[in-house]
C-alpha cells in the first residue's frame, strides 16, 4: 500500500482542511474498505430492516460474517501471492503486466470460490421463508464476489486516484444497503442476500474498469510461468499470511461451534457475547491501520530504499548510517503508531463506559479490544519482515499466532470454561507480537549481512 500511502502523504503535506480530511477517509477506506462497508452496512440495514418488518435479519447478519470469515481464511494466500507478483512488476515500472495479472487472479479466485461455494450451498439444509434458491444462488454469488473484491483492492494502491477509491467504496456501499432493503421486501432473505451481494459486483467491477483505464492490461513477458515460480520462491510468504488471517478467526469458529445458538433455519451458529465485541474492536484499530499507510509504511519504504541504493556505491560508514536511520526509523514509528492507537482505544473505552448501554461494556469487549490492538501490531511486525524479505521468520510468526490461537484456544477453553471469550486471542497475539519483534529486532541488525550472503550465494 506504500503507493497509495505516498499519495495521501503528500495531500495531508499541504494541509487544508478539505485535503486533509479527504486523505484519512481515503485512508479509511483503503485500509479496511470491505470490513467497514460489512459493519456500517449492517448497521444501517438493522434499522431499516427494522421499519419494513423483515423477519429474516439473523440469517442475513450470520451469511454475510461467514461470507467474510471464510473468505479471508481461505483467499489469504492468494493475496499475499498475488502481492508479491505485482510488487515486482510495480516496482519494473511494468503496471500493464500487473493489470493482466491482476484480471488473472480474480479468475482464480471467482473459479475456486465457486469451486467451494456451489456445493455448499447446494447442500446445506435450509428451511427459511423466501425465495430458497435465489437465496443459495446469491451466497455464491457473495462470497466470490468478496474473494474478488480482495484481489481489486490490493490493486488500487497502484491507481493512487485516492477520491475516485473513497468514490468507489461508497457507491458499493449504497448499492448493497439500498438493494438489501428493496429486495428484502419482494423476495425475502434470498433477495436481501442478492442486493447486498449485487453491491460487491458493482464495487469490483468499477475497480476492474479504473485498473484498465489507467494501465491497459500487456501480456506478461514470462506468459504465466510467473505463477509456479513465485509459489515455489515465496511459499513461506504465502503460507504466513493463510496463518495470519485463518489465525484470527479461528477462536471465533470455536465459539460458534462449542458456546453458539443456532440460526434458526440455517446450519449457522452465533456466539453474541463474543460477536458483537469482536467486530466493535475491529473499527477500533482502523486509526492506527490509516497512520500505518500513510506514514509508517511510507517512511520504511523510504529509508530501505536509501539504505540499498546505499550497498551500491557508498562506504562501509555510510552503509551503517544508512542501517542506523533504518533502525531508528522502525523504532520511532513502532512505538508512535503504537501509541495513537492507544490514544484512540482509550477514547472508544470511554465514550463506551459514559454512553454505552447497560450490559454493553463486558469483559469480553476488553478482551476483544486488546487483542484487535495485538493483532494491528502483530500485522505491522509481519510486513516489516515482509519488507526484508524474512518470509520464513514471518511463517514461524504467524504460524506461533494460528496454532496458539486455534489448538491451543480450544485446549485453553475446553480445560477453562470459565475463561472468557477472546482470553486466547489475547494471549495469542501478544506472544506472537513477542516472537515476531525478537525475531525483525535481529534482522534489522543483521540486513547489511543477509544481503551480502545472498549476493554471493552463502
Amino acid at each position: 500500500m506504500a503507493g497509495i500511502g505516498f499519495e495521501l502523504r503528500k495531500v495531508l503535506g499541504k494541509g487544508g482542511i478539505g485535503g486533509t480530511v479527504g486523505a484519512i477517509v481515503s485512508g479509511i477506506f483503503v485500509v479496511a474498505g470491505p470490513w467497514l462497508i460489512s459493519v456500517l452496512s449492517m448497521v444501517v440495514l438493522q434499522a431499516a430492516f427494522s421499519r419494513i418488518r423483515f423477519e429474516g435479519v439473523l440469517v442475513f447478519q450470520a451469511t454475510i460474517v461467514y461470507s467474510y470469515a471464510v473468505s479471508l481464511s481461505l483467499s489469504s494466500g492468494f493475496q499475499h501471492h498475488f502481492t508479491r507478483i505485482i510488487a515486482d512488476l510495480s516496482w519494473e515500472g511494468r503496471n500493464g503486466e500487473a493489470t493482466a495479472w491482476m484480471l488473472r487472479f480474480a479468475g482464480i479466485v471467482a473459479l475456486a470460490s465457486l469451486a467451494v461455494s456451489v456445493p455448499v450451498a447446494s447442500l446445506m439444509p435450509l428451511n427459511i421463508s423466501g425465495d430458497v434458491l435465489l437465496y443459495r444462488i446469491s451466497i455464491v454469488i457473495l462470497f466470490a464476489a468478496i474473494n474478488v473484491a480482495w484481489i481489486v483492492i490490493l490493486f488500487v494502491s497502484l491507481l493512487r486516484g485516492f477520491m475516485v477509491i473513497s468514490a468507489v467504496f461508497a457507491l458499493g456501499m449504497t448499492v448493497s444497503i439500498v438493494g438489501a432493503v428493496l429486495l428484502a421486501g419482494l423476495r425475502g432473505v434470498g433477495g436481501a442476500l442478492y442486493g447486498y451481494a449485487v453491491g460487491v459486483l458493482v464495487l469490483d467491477g468499477a475497480f476492474i474498469a479504473l485498473a484498465l483505464q489507467r494501465y491497459p492490461p500487456r501480456r506478461p513477458a514470462d506468459g504465466w510461468a510467473a505463477f509456479g515460480t513465485y509459489t515455489r520462491r515465496y511459499r513461506a510468504l504465502i503460507l504466513s499470511g493463510i496463518g495470519f488471517y485463518a489465525g484470527q478467526w479461528l477462536d471465533k469458529f470455536y465459539f460458534w461451534a462449542v458456546r453458539g445458538s443456532s440460526v434458526n433455519g440455517t446450519p449457522f451458529r452465533v456466539y453474541e457475547a463474543y460477536d458483537y465485541p469482536v467486530y466493535l474492536a475491529g473499527l477500533t484499530i482502523i486509526p492506527g491501520l490509516v497512520y500505518f499507510t500513510i506514514i509508517t509504511e511510507t517512511q520504511l519504504f523510504t529509508d530501505l530504499k536509501h539504505f540499498l541504493f546505499s550497498l551500491n556505491s557508498a562506504s562501509w560508514t555510510k552503509i551503517q548510517k544508512a542501517k542506523m536511520r533504518v533502525i531508528h526509523s522502525l523504532k520511532r514509528e513502532l512505538r508512535d503508531q503504537s501509541l495513537l492507537q492507544a490514544a484512540f482505544s482509550l477514547a472508544f473505552a470511554a465514550l463506551v463506559l459514559t454512553y454505552g448501554p447497560p450490559g454493553f461494556v463486558t469483559v469480553e469487549l476488553w478482551l476483544a479490544m486488546g487483542a484487535a490492538f495485538a493483532q494491528f501490531t502483530l500485522l505491522t511486525i509481519l510486513v516489516f519482515l515482509y519488507y526484508f524479505e524474512q518470509y520464513d521468520k514471518a511463517l514461524v510468526t504467524a504460524g506461533a499466532y494460528f496454532v496458539m490461537n486455534g489448538v491451543g484456544g480450544a485446549v485453553a477453553y475446553s480445560l477453562l470454561p470459565w475463561l472468557p471469550a477472546g482470553a486466547g486471542h489475547l494471549l495469542a497475539g501478544l506472544v506472537a507480537c513477542a516472537i515476531g519483534y525478537a525475531i525483525l529486532r535481529i534482522s534489522v541488525y543483521r540486513m547489511d549481512r543477509i544481503i551480502f550472503q545472498r549476493a554471493v550465494g552463502v
